[in-house]
């Protein structure tokens, strides 16, 4: 890699660790926030709600915009929202501020796909892997380096606002960064804006985060109305796409023989990685002397049970490229998909005391790691180089919206087998635990899939090399 391009993936590289921070210290503030607003659990979830909605939204426009005008330019512009919604978040005096802020907030996913296809246009699909999987272990070293920090400081009320700027000011130094060291991609997607699809694709997105995020207090009639209005606004939207002549998604190429496997896998990536969260703090937190189960564990010991599966995701994006190289791409994904599998099955088996859930998280999040390193480099070398910003955008939102969905089916089965204390029932728990180990294992075939795979884009797929 040249040292003019070295420089500008590790100014990205830092960029993604602010990200990082953002996303695992904010969380740490927002109880303390909510009660000096004087606002209720409700409140809280209402504020993480418009957060994950503008996100699934906004996340594939503006990674197609980047690819119509520039990733640079939309990079700065993200990053310049995402400056006000903190800084409204951090002046918030009422729940409508904090609304709006967590809204603009909601553009901080944007910044990774766009910085996918400046690298990718940096360096080229061969050799962005390796710049891939650091921008994946420099966000996750800064979502536990902000939640550590942020928690130490914010112990103490009157330090909540200085660290809600101090947090403003992170993508404000992003803004620096990218307006100073960062050039503007060359390659351009042709065609226009596709307004209405966009439109017809962040309704329907809207509906189903709603529906996922919701599901609890909703009931199954509100849940059941916005799925089906959400498939609907989906159908529109794909009959929208084929007719039109510059469509926002090129769904010949999204679903091709090169890239479907790999939006398949991400989305059970999603389930694999987020789908089990909760319901595991969830179990961790239970009082055995009330349940018959659990950990009766505290913050800082559930702050605790998640380093090993954040440190195992670290190591594994770190390395995923090497083991790439070595062993080839898709192997190393049937491994991990593999991996994370039978550390499911291993944490339904043993869950009794805190020191079981090391291994199994440690396994589990090794496993992921190397998805979420390996998939995107994948879908460079797959896509046109001129949808590799809403190729990438289309990859993380379904990672999101999985995590979204499957979270929502273990909080309506912990709900449906409860106890007449009004507690799950610990079998429940390993129903959730053997459901995630049963995707995982079913990413090992689709992985396996891409052996057939022909090519994308003009790119070769023989991944071996990559």
């Amino acid at each position: 890699m040249p040292r003019s391009a070295s420089r500008v993936v590790a100014l990205l590289v830092l960029l993604e660790f602010g990200s990082g921070m953002l996303q695992g210290g904010f969380p740490v503030l927002l109880p303390g926030l909510a009660d000096g607003l004087h606002l209720g659990a409700g409140d809280q979830s209402l504020a993480t709600g418009v957060e994950f909605l503008v996100s699934g939204m906004v996340v594939p426009v503006t990674s197609r915009l980047g690819d119509l005008v520039g990733h640079r330019r939309w990079l700065w512009i993200t990053l310049l929202v995402t400056f006000v919604g903190y800084a409204l978040t951090a002046t918030a005096g009422s729940l409508g501020m904090l609304l709006a802020g967590r809204a603009l907030a909601g553009f901080l996913p944007c910044w990774l796909p766009l910085q996918f296809a400046l690298v990718r246009d940096l360096v080229g699909p061969e050799r962005g892997g390796r710049a891939v999987g650091q921008l994946v272990g420099s966000l996750t070293v800064g979502s536990i380096v902000g939640a550590v920090l942020v928690g130490e400081l914010g112990s103490e009320s009157s330090g909540l606002r200085p660290l809600l700027w101090g947090l403003a000011a992170v993508p404000l130094l992003g803004l620096l960064l990218v307006g100073l060291g960062v050039p503007e991609s060359t390659v351009r997607a042709s065609g226009r804006m596709d307004w209405r699809g966009a439109v017809l694709l962040s309704l329907g997105l809207s509906l189903l985060f709603g529906c996922f995020s919701g599901a609890g207090g909703l009931g199954v009639v509100g849940a059941v109305a916005l799925l089906l209005a959400g498939a609907g606004l989906f159908t529109l939207f794909v009959r929208h796409e084929r007719r039109t002549d510059t469509p926002l998604l090129d769904l010949r190429v999204l679903t091709g023989r090169a890239t479907a496997p790999v939006f398949g896998l991400s989305f059970l990536l999603g389930c694999v990685l987020y789908g089990a969260q909760a319901p595991t703090r969830s179990f961790q937190a239970a009082d055995p002397a009330v349940a018959g189960y659990g950990l009766r564990a505290d913050s800082d010991l559930l702050g605790l049970l998640t380093v090993p599966s954040v440190l195992g995701a670290l190591i594994g994006a770190l390395i995923a490229d090497r083991l790439g190289r070595r062993f080839g791409a898709r192997q190393v994904l049937v491994g991990g998909f593999a991996l994370s599998a039978a550390g499911y099955v291993a944490m339904a088996a043993w869950h009794g005391t805190a020191a079981s859930f090391v291994p199994t998280g440690l396994v589990i999040g090794f496993g992921g790691g190397l998805g979420l390193s390996l998939l995107p480099a994948l879908l460079m070398r797959r896509l046109p180089a001129e949808q590799t910003g809403v190729g990438t955008g289309v990859y993380n939102t379904l990672k999101t919206l999985a995590g979204a969905a499957t979270g929502a089916v273990g909080t309506a089965l912990l709900n449906a087998a409860v106890l007449q204390s009004g507690v799950p029932q610990e079998g429940a728990y390993v129903g959730v635990w053997l459901g995630c180990a049963t995707l995982g294992a079913l990413g090992a075939p689709v992985a396996l899939a891409l052996w057939g795979s022909g090519e994308g884009g003009g790119v070769p797929v023989a991944v071996e090399s990559a």
